[in-house]
């Protein structure tokens, strides 16, 4: 007999699941959240480098750690390959990331709106923005919220270490207007960023929305499981393929809700025969659906780490605070973007680092906010159920390489700061000499972009030719098929993804009952 259930979602990460909360709070639907990684049922068994999300805890980005996805990928056109790590973990990649809480600003929703999707303006999304979040700083401001699964706290001024106090210094010196609450619409310049962890211990979606919901009878979860690809029939989804203990299932259920990520998301909708029909042909699949958008539209943040030569062999106190605690957005020259640049200030201790392999001393991560250029995941050429291939394309566009050109010079300002300099010798890399000659500084940068981790916008939303779901998440010309996740992003907001990610389930739940 056949195992039916009202829901099936794939993927428990920052969409999954709120989904699983939301659509289990009606005892009359079954719902069955499915998550390729581990799952851990209590506080007790989670994993410290997963519970806590401080500054000296070793971070599970590792590529060894199980519960990372360790990809690979091309970074710039014949560049060097990086490492894209993701989560695999009930919590997806809530559950190692940096756990930065930042909203988009007002001009990204009001573009998807413009992209054929008027009910993501700002205006409609702020609301859940709202829903989602327990500000701990600005509880009463009337665009924050206080009741939300979603603590957020900010580093106090008093608890500022020196290197992220000298930076601010520097940056209002230079011009740069103070900024609060990065969150605030509108707002823009140097600031503590707001995080979604409190007293050490990571906010996640398992933590938080996913432990409160755990008890309902109404709602299974299956850990160790990876779903191969979307049984159709006749144009409607109406089951699951999936491994678990390298045995096969087959599960069958009312409508499939794929929240995999912008990697998997597009792989498993090619491996089910749903994208590009010459692209699936190359690989023996039969076309079920001629979606070309599938796999397209690869966004990211492109970042790269300016570093300086700590003075005095200088580390960092040892506190619970994150290690990147302040940000400076800024808009760069002529841009028609506002806040299209961001700079996360790294004081690094020299001994843990969120990012392995990223150079030792004092950094700071340039990042573009808004690219230009944009890349694309396709199945792997030897076997479409591997790793997909994945190509990020970063710096296509002369004009995100000149934004970062742009990004160097500011920095160099920043640096020569008299406070800033207490702490922070030359900058090494890049090199004086590469500084001062701007085609060496695009060799230079040209081999030194990695992943800002918001990896977004491969099954985007829109009315266009290569938009893979409507506004609502259902995936176009195929039934009873959602996405709900960054890949349906039409383009990635300025600003870390997961706050987004998390408003996008809660407002999805409320289109879907409307």
């Amino acid at each position: 007999m056949k195992n039916i259930y009202d829901k099936i979602i794939i993927g428990s990460g920052s969409a999954g699941s709120i989904l699983a909360n939301r659509l289990s709070e009606d005892s009359n639907i079954n719902v069955l959240l499915i998550e390729a990684g581990n799952d851990y049922s209590n506080i007790e068994s989670i994993p410290e480098n997963v519970y806590y999300g401080h500054r000296n805890v070793i971070t599970p980005i590792l590529e060894s750690d199980p519960s990372n996805w360790a990809y690979r990928a091309e970074s710039t056109k014949n560049g060097p390959e990086i490492n894209i790590p993701r989560g695999k973990i009930i919590g997806g990649s809530s559950s190692i990331n940096a756990q930065i809480l930042l909203r988009g600003i007002r001009e990204d929703y009001d573009r998807w709106a413009e992209f054929g999707n008027e009910k993501w303006s700002f205006e409609e999304v702020l609301p859940y923005f709202i829903k989602l979040e327990n500000d701990l700083d600005f509880p009463d401001e009337k665009y924050h919220g206080s009741k939300g699964y979603i603590r957020v706290k900010r580093v106090p001024e008093k608890d500022w270490d020196p290197i992220h106090r000298a930076f601010y210094n520097s940056c209002i010196e230079n011009g740069f207007p103070a900024c609060p609450d990065h969150n605030k619409p509108d707002s823009t310049g140097v600031g503590a960023l707001g995080f979604n962890q409190i007293d050490g211990v990571r906010q996640s979606t398992a933590l938080t929305y996913l432990m409160d919901a755990r008890h309902r009878p109404n709602l299974n979860i299956k850990s160790n499981c990876y779903v191969k690809k979307i049984i159709l029939d006749n144009n409607k989804a109406i089951g699951i393929e999936l491994n678990s203990e390298s045995a096969s299932f087959e599960i069958y259920a009312d409508e499939i809700i794929l929240s995999a990520g912008a990697i998997e998301s597009p792989k498993l909708l090619m491996n089910s025969g749903i994208g590009d029909s010459n692209k699936l042909s190359k690989h023996g699949i039969i076309t079920l659906c001629d979606l070309p958008g599938v796999g397209q539209n690869l966004r990211d943040h492109p970042m790269t780490f300016i570093t300086w030569k700590p003075k005095n062999n200088y580390i960092s106190p040892v506190n619970n605070y994150s290690r990147v605690a302040m940000a400076l957005r800024y808009t760069s020259n002529n841009s028609n973007w506002t806040n299209d640049m961001i700079v996360y200030m790294d004081s690094s201790d020299n001994k843990v680092t969120f990012y392995p392999g990223a150079p030792k001393g004092i950094r700071a991560n340039l990042t573009l906010n808004l690219e230009e250029s944009s890349g694309e995941v396709s199945l792997n050429e030897k076997d479409p159920n591997l790793y997909p291939k994945l190509n990020y394309n970063y710096l296509d566009s002369e004009n995100d390489m000149n934004r970062f050109v742009e990004g160097v010079k500011i920095l160099e300002n920043i640096g020569n700061n008299k406070e800033f300099q207490k702490y922070a010798d030359e900058m090494i890399l890049p090199d004086t000499i590469t500084r001062k000659d701007d085609k060496l500084l695009k060799k230079w940068l040209h081999g030194k972009m990695v992943t800002g981790h918001h990896s977004s916008g491969t099954c985007k939303m829109g009315s266009d030719p290569l938009a893979v779901v409507d506004q609502t998440g259902s995936v176009i010309g195929v039934d009873k098929l959602k996405i709900v996740d960054a890949s349906i992003m039409p383009d990635c907001i300025r600003a870390n993804t997961n706050a987004t990610v998390m408003l996008m389930a809660e407002r999805i739940i409320d289109l879907w009952r409307e």
